[in-house]
């Protein structure tokens, strides 16, 4: 072997190095870029799971505020009712009765 031939041979060696350090670096970038977008989405995720509630959830405890609600609205009625009876027994007490004509 030559000098010629030997500098080539480490010419081509050293390109073959060149070029596979190259595809390292750039699948280690990419791979950090892959990561970085996945790290984004899972925390994303799981930040919806956080503050959101689910459908189910939601629409049992719908359910428990309407049927709350609407016991509420009787109960008001009740009391509506039991204030105008009262009401109404406190006006036949207080009216004037009428007094009875005398005889002449």
């Amino acid at each position: 072997m030559t000098g010629s031939d030997l500098a080539a041979l480490i010419g081509i060696a050293g390109t073959i190095v060149g070029i596979i350090v190259a595809i390292v670096a750039s699948h280690r970038t990419t791979g950090d870029k892959i990561q970085k977008g996945d790290d984004a989405l899972h925390e994303r995720i799981n930040r919806v799971r956080d503050e959101y509630v689910r459908r189910v959830d939601l629409d049992s405890h719908m359910v428990r505020i309407e049927t709350n609600v609407k016991e509420l609205r009787e109960e008001g009625r009740e009391g509506t009712r039991e204030i105008n009876r009262r009401l109404d027994q406190v006006l036949t007490t207080l009216q004037p009765r009428p007094t009875p004509r005398g005889r002449s």
